[in-house]
């Protein structure tokens, strides 16, 4: 089986801005990066980053440069299937979870993140076009059905929680135990205060 894992180095996670500097957000992506590629390694598969920018993996996967949109490029991506697309951003992942989504039968498998994206689709026919952003997991199961393809829905929490901002943060800071990412947020000073409702702070580093 192979994956491809889209990354956008420059100026990611524009959302955290308020929380975390323009350097800060490019290391802690990297870090994410690197969370979801052990995993895909782990599981044997034939991994390729489809990056916007140059950078720099520590881990011995493909890494091709493609500046066209996500759609273009991932688009692109699905003329060879079987394939998975796994998005960046998904540190809370773990190696059962990825297990139980590439044992999930359909022609398309969709994990949808909580805020009605698409986190990790995987095809195996011929066909199918993605359309990401704009409530894309509504979008590709209708894609599906158009196309007579049979799908599934693949439900996991530690699949749907795609880091855009501080709230996610939090998860990652309660969930995230031997992730490279959340260990990049405590080394920056953000840490969980356990009041009656759990909240992210962050200190001095």
């Amino acid at each position: 089986m192979k994956a491809v894992v889209p990354f956008k180095p420059i100026n990611p996670k524009s959302r955290l801005a308020k929380v975390l500097s323009e350097e800060e957000r490019e290391e802690f992506a990297k870090f994410m990066l690197i969370d979801v590629l052990k995993l895909l390694k782990s599981l044997d598969l034939e991994v390729r980053v489809v990056t916007t920018s140059p950078i720099d993996v520590p881990i011995g996967v493909e890494v091709v440069e493609d500046p066209r949109s996500l759609d273009d490029c991932i688009n692109s991506e699905l003329r060879e299937v079987p394939k998975a697309v796994v998005m960046s951003d998904l540190p809370l992942l773990n190696r059962e979870t990825l297990k139980r989504f590439f044992e999930t039968e359909g022609d398309v498998v969709i994990a949808p993140g909580r805020k009605g994206g698409t986190n990790m689709l995987l095809v195996r026919k011929e066909g199918f076009r993605v359309s990401y952003h704009y409530c894309s997991f509504l979008k590709h199961v209708n894609i599906a059905k158009s196309l007579g393809l049979s799908f599934a829905v693949f439900d996991s929490f530690y699949a749907s929680v795609d880091v855009d901002n501080e709230e996610d943060l939090l998860e990652l800071m309660i969930h995230g135990e031997g992730k490279s990412s959340r260990e990049y947020l405590e080394k920056i000073g953000f840490r969980v205060e356990f009041e009656k409702i759990p909240k992210l702070t962050r200190g001095k580093r």
